[in-house]
């Protein structure tokens, strides 16, 4: 299933920006071009420290998925709207959760799921010869996904899985009801899965990050085309129907800056705006 919602993935035109060639920039990759580096520029002119930010948001989703591979034991998962594999030095999903695994066969398998070619062209290069990992061309918009061929081959959607959208959701506009998208999801899911999100936040008026937000905000879709920033209230909306997981000892369950979530200790520094305007949380289909 190849349909595509909303803008056509830039793929190889090297003359316009891609989101999924922004994202690599920011994580410190190389396969990117001079308007990838342009609209990271102007993000930075926003609010500092974006690859500080997008180096936060990557270490959230090694925790979870370490949580959820490990303490869980979640043996199947689905990153949709994967981009491109991260650069050597940042680990993707696959090898963060076949960390504890003995060897091959207890590996957990793991789809991705893009619609950028060029996405999938690098994936599949990339893991050519790993047969518990799959880049798979599809819109994340359609959860039947889980039951075409394509994923169903390797994964059973009848069995607990653990569900990515990381930095995707903030590229919908809202004519193109994310929440709507999320909760098709989260409807197809069977039991015991788990949804790991993280989305670039507002504050709102009256408060100092609101003028960061707005400014950032104003830069995405004006070098790149998408890219809002949305309430709390609107980010805990995609979670409706699943239990949200506490964060931290001590902590209520729900929303939290990234590097909040069951962090590896205390804070050693203080944070940049850019990546106070990410938030980040993980809920459970009971």
């Amino acid at each position: 299933m190849t349909k595509t919602v909303g803008r056509e993935p830039v793929g190889v035109d090297a003359t316009r920006p891609s989101l999924a060639r922004v994202c690599n920039r920011l994580l410190g990759g190389k396969d990117n071009y001079q308007p990838d580096d342009h609209v990271v520029t102007q993000l930075e002119e926003a609010a500092p420290r974006q690859r500080a930010a997008a180096r936060r948001s990557r270490e959230f989703q090694q925790r979870a998925l370490r949580y959820l591979a490990g303490t869980v034991g979640l043996t199947q998962f689905l990153d949709l709207g994967a981009g491109l594999p991260a650069p050597t030095t940042v680990p993707n999903t696959h090898q963060i959760t076949g960390l504890g695994a003995r060897g091959e066969a207890d590996r957990p398998t793991v789809i991705y799921i893009d619609n950028d070619p060029l996405c999938i062209a690098h994936g599949r290069a990339l893991l050519a010869d790993n047969d518990r990992t799959h880049y798979v061309m599809g819109d994340l918009t359609d959860p039947a996904l889980l039951r075409d061929s394509t994923v169903s081959t390797y994964l059973d959607p009848d069995a607990p899985i653990g569900l990515l959208l990381c930095g995707v959701l903030h590229h919908f506009e809202d004519d193109l009801d994310p929440c709507g998208i999320v909760r098709s999801w989260v409807e197809v899911l069977p039991s015991g899965s788990f949804l790991a999100l993280t989305h670039l936040y507002d504050p709102g008026p009256g408060d100092p990050l609101h003028p960061f937000a707005a400014a950032c905000q104003d830069r995405y879709l004006r070098t790149l085309g998408s890219g809002w920033f949305r309430s709390r209230e609107e980010i805990s909306g995609f979670f409706d129907g699943l239990e949200m997981l506490t964060p931290a000892v001590g902590a209520d369950p729900g929303l939290v800056e990234p590097d909040e979530w069951w962090p590896y200790g205390p804070p050693v520094r203080f944070k940049s705006v850019a990546e106070r305007l990410v938030t980040a949380g993980v809920g459970w289909k009971l």
